[in-house]
């Protein structure tokens, strides 16, 4: 400092350059009294407690998850980049065992050096088999942490919330908060500086947050199999695994793919290192007895343990809800079938199975469709049936009811002039009404499935008169859309439950029906077997049309094997059958088959003949099914007469017919011969769109017709196909 009687001012020292020097350790502000002489140095005060490092440690095993930590390293670029100053706050949200926990832990590691004032962690226990750690206990930790004095910190929540945000605001740290009950669990312990980062994990979707506070939300999905595999092999070992890869295979598959459960066999794997896989996933195979082969009898190390801390949470009908879709049959169910099954309205059970997504127990995959986890609704069915309260029998009455009475008004709507079957026994209070031809085609194909599980459950359950009307209002669906597996298992299942019945018109109608659908899988000699029952059933019973379909259905079968001059016999029978009963659409029908086989007999005015007399009849019934096909063999014999263009008219409006009625097979088979039109009349360009659009809906169906198509579609565009006339 300058002396007291020197003379000179301090504007004077100022100007003359006066040099200013604090040296030591700075705590708290600075004033400067006067002038200070010598150089300043201020020194960041260390702190006064350890800076907290609280992370558990990484797991090794861990893999996979790209997409999600590329998510959620793009939320932190988008947080640490936001002009509005909003703090950067992720939740990982999804079903129980879905590796949430290990995620964040492996990300926040990555990130950690991004966070120098420390990494905040906490499992606040919010599905445990322990108590939830509360707000104020999180927060009374994480202040001791940061160096708050026990006797400074508040007992009030609110007050202890302000004080950590207080105590956070400008440093760089990482908040894990792990295992969240929901929103309000989580919402005190939040910070407010955007240079923090909260992560959440949580079962629940925590709706909320994302709406209040603008949260982004990360859901975990099931591992890809290739990662679950790598899962396996990290914790097993690459070459044990590779030398059982069908065995690994199994196990994936009957863990669904979800992490804890692929760990907990990898875990029983290592202490059974003298096992094969292959035994592990016999443990697994049997549905009743899989999640006892998932326990290690520790808390959180058993799948149905975990997965009791979530539906615990549940409200009483939610829990009721849950139990009754994990032991309803089938793979999914609709908002309809769910409130059937509950008994309770549509608005009641939304609600209930928003609560159960939001919860993560169950996910809707698709707009007002919902599924479970396989090992979910094993989870599920072991609850329900040890529920002593839960009768499974009414509901599971109701849901079988709900799915015949609705298949059953669909099939009208496809097939209205299809032969009748009375239903008996309807719960009438289960009925849907399906309005138009495009619902009933978009209800059966979301419905399908279920229609199947429905029939096995029904079987199983000595239901046999449902199983056999279940099977017959499911035929005109799985026939147009080529699901003749699905057509030949549903069958099958419905003739041993015709057989059981001891009903001869069932037993005839399912013996077609399933011989229809083996015709289509080329069993050409089981298909005959069937239909000749089928046929000595209906003369048994003087049912003169049901004879007609099954000569109908015996024609076809001559057709694929090549025999014309049978099939067309066949034909005639039906259509003197039809007659006799004046059944205007058999006899269409069997006019238009006769017409078919005399084009390949390579009688075509005679297939020009009889197919104009089926299509005056048909269009005054509303048949546009038959319509299509009769259009289609009028092209095909047209085609062969020389007269393309005629023939290319037929073919165009018989697809439309088949694309609006969703028949893929006959699309795609019209879009065939329109393809053989078109080149034959020198359009190759057009007739390669068509091969190529039957092509891709053949594949897709696994028909052997598509290759074919494919070899046309090849020989066309390598110029080796067949010459349009006049070429040369």
């Amino acid at each position: 400092m300058p002396e007291e009687n020197s003379g000179k001012s301090h504007a004077d020292e100022v100007s003359a350059g006066t040099h200013n020097e604090v040296s030591g350790t700075v705590m708290g502000p600075l004033v400067q009294a006067r002038t200070v002489h010598g150089g300043i140095h201020l020194h960041h005060s260390p702190p006064e407690w350890p800076i907290p490092r609280q992370l558990p440690v990484d797991t090794r095993h861990f893999v996979g998850r790209s997409d999600a930590l590329t998510e959620l390293g793009q939320a932190l670029d988008d947080g640490s980049h936001h002009e509005s100053g909003v703090v950067a706050i992720t939740a990982i949200s999804g079903t129980a065992g879905i590796g949430k926990t290990a995620l964040a832990i492996h990300w926040a590691h990555q990130i950690a050096r991004h966070f120098p004032d420390g990494q905040l962690y906490i499992n606040l226990r919010g599905f445990d088999a322990r108590s939830p750690v509360e707000p104020e206990q999180a927060l009374h930790a994480f202040l001791s942490a940061l160096g708050v004095e026990a006797g400074r910190i508040p007992l009030d929540l609110a007050a202890q919330a302000a004080l950590f945000r207080s105590m956070l605001d400008g440093r760089r740290v990482l908040i894990v908060l792990g295992n969240a009950r929901d929103a309000e669990h989580v919402r005190p312990l939040l910070p407010a500086s955007r240079s923090c980062l909260a992560v959440i994990t949580t079962r629940n979707r925590v709706d909320s947050l994302v709406v209040r506070e603008g949260v982004h939300r990360v859901i975990l999905n099931l591992m890809s199999h290739d990662d679950a595999r790598a899962l396996l092999a990290k914790r097993m070992g690459r070459e044990r695994v590779d030398s059982e890869l069908t065995a690994a295979t199994d196990v994936i598959q009957l863990c669904g793919r979800l992490p804890l459960a692929l760990s907990i066999v990898a875990a029983r794997a290592a202490a059974q290192s003298q096992f094969p896989i292959s035994s592990l996933a016999e443990d697994l195979m049997d549905e009743r007895t899989r999640l006892d082969a998932l326990d290690l009898h520790e808390a959180d190390l058993s799948i149905e343990a975990v997965f009791s801390w979530s539906s615990r949470l549940l409200t009483a009908q939610g829990a009721r809800l849950f139990e009754l879709l994990g032991a309803a049959p089938g793979s999914d169910v609709g908002v309809h079938a769910s409130a059937v099954l509950a008994d309770m309205s549509h608005t009641a059970v939304n609600t209930l199975l928003t609560e159960l997504t939001q919860a993560h127990l169950v996910e809707e995959y698709s707009p007002r469709r919902y599924r479970l986890h396989d090992l979910l609704r094993a989870y599920a069915t072991k609850v329900a049936r040890s529920d002593d309260e839960l009768d499974l029998k009414p509901a599971m009455q109701r849901l079988l009811d709900f799915y015949l009475h609705t298949s059953h008004s669909g099939d009208r709507i496809l097939d209205p002039l299809r032969e009748s079957m009375e239903i008996k026994g309807v719960d009438g209070h289960s009925i849907f009404s399906l309005v138009g031809r495009q619902q009933a085609q978009d209800w059966f194909a979301a419905e399908h499935d279920n229609l199947l599980s429905a029939a096995r459950y029904a079987a199983d359950n000595g239901l046999d008169e449902k199983v056999v009307w279940l099977a017959w209002s499911a035929t005109t669906f799985l026939h147009r859309g080529g699901h003749w597996y699905d057509y030949r298992e549903i069958q099958r299942i419905a003739l041993l439950s015709a057989l059981r019945t001891g009903e001869r018109r069932a037993q005839a109608i399912t013996h077609r029906n399933l011989g229809n659908a083996l015709a289509q899988l080329k069993s050409y000699d089981e298909a005959s077997e069937n239909h000749r029952k089928a046929l000595a059933l209906f003369v048994e019973l003087g049912d003169e049309r049901g004879q007609a379909r099954v000569h109908h259905a015996l024609g076809y079968l001559c057709e694929k094997r090549g025999d014309y001059a049978t099939a067309l016999e066949h034909g005639k029978h039906a259509l003197t059958l039809y007659r006799a009963r004046d059944d205007r659409a058999g006899e269409a029908r069997a006019l238009n088959a006769m017409g078919w086989y005399q084009a390949m007999l390579q009688n075509y005015e005679a297939t020009v003949h009889n197919c104009e007399q089926a299509l005056t009849i048909l269009r005054t019934l509303d048949d546009p099914t038959y319509e299509a096909h009769t259009l289609d063999s009028l092209g095909y014999a047209y085609h062969h007469m020389g007269s393309f263009e005629q023939a290319i008219s037929c073919f165009r409006t018989a697809i439309e017919f088949y694309r609006e009625l969703e028949d893929q097979y006959y699309y795609a088979a019209t879009l065939h011969h329109l393809g053989d039109t078109l080149q034959a009349n020198g359009n190759a360009e057009e007739a390669c769109a068509a091969w190529r659009e039957a092509g891709r809906v053949l594949d897709d169906m696994g028909h052997s017709e598509g290759e074919e198509v494919s070899a046309k579609l090849l020989a066309s565009l390598t110029g080796d196909g067949p010459k349009p006339p006049g070429t040369g």
